[in-house]
């Protein structure tokens, strides 16, 4: 006697398994790209705040020069010992009361630095731009003096090259980058050429400077003592120093 034939088997268990290990699979991969991308948004998010970049580096388009950090608004020439007098200057190259300035101010400001009297801190500034022509000149004059002192971080070749500047000031002329090149080169004895000709510090002066300036002072020149802004004659010359000296 023969038995009942056996049922064939349904194939819905492997089906079912089939389908849960794809499922698997998938959900896994979901997992992996889902840490992929938020790494890399978590990495593009991040800013120069919470990385900032160190003194005489670049962060982005913007060049540091040397021994200044990130959102610093000025070049500090001198530092002195606590207590001594914080002296900000406000120049612009292309400015006529700037050059006036400089003839009657310069030396004693520089001695001062040197001597360790005052914190000295330049702030270049691209006021004068749109009146040049071509456009730009203040830019690229504070560019060049810039150019001459990050060859070494020397406040005696921004001093030199300051000078040159205001001595040869143009007027809205302006003078071309090899004319530019030519004059605090010679000054500074800097091989500048190629740092003016690439605008190197043009975005720091335009971004980071004059914007700053914009809100501490009214126009070029202007000096501010400890914060506070000399009112004497600044074409008279010592002026500035006495009331340093009374500061």
């Amino acid at each position: 006697m023969h038995g009942s034939p056996t049922p064939p088997r349904s194939r819905t268990p492997l089906v079912v398994g089939i389908i849960a290990a794809i499922a698997c699979l998938g959900l896994a991969l979901l997992v992996v790209v889902g840490l992929v991308v938020g790494g890399v948004l978590y990495t593009s998010g991040r800013t120069d705040q919470e990385v900032p970049a160190g003194p005489g580096t670049s962060t982005g388009d913007l060049v540091l020069p040397p021994e200044v950090d990130v959102d610093a608004p000025y070049l500090e020439l001198s530092a002195a010992a606590d207590g001594r007098p914080v002296v900000d200057v406000y120049v612009d190259f292309l400015c006529p009361h700037c050059a006036t300035f400089h003839d009657a101010q310069g030396a004693d400001l520089q001695q001062m630095a040197e001597d360790g009297e005052i914190t000295l801190r330049l702030h270049p500034r691209p006021m004068l731009d749109p009146n040049s022509s071509p456009a730009g000149y203040s830019s690229r004059a504070a560019n060049a003096a810039i150019c001459a002192y990050s060859q070494d971080a020397d406040p005696a070749a921004w001093f030199a090259a300051e000078t040159a500047l205001f001595d040869s000031q143009p007027g809205e002329s302006g003078l071309t980058d090899e004319e530019l090149s030519d004059l605090v080169g010679e000054a500074t004895g800097a091989d500048v050429s190629s740092c003016v000709t690439e605008g190197t510090y043009i975005p720091w002066v335009q971004d980071v400077v004059e914007p700053e300036a914009r809100q501490s002072a009214e126009g070029t020149p202007t000096v501010l003592i400890d914060g506070e802004t000399f009112t004497g004659d600044a074409a008279e010359a010592g002026s500035l120093k006495t009331a340093v000296d009374a500061a």
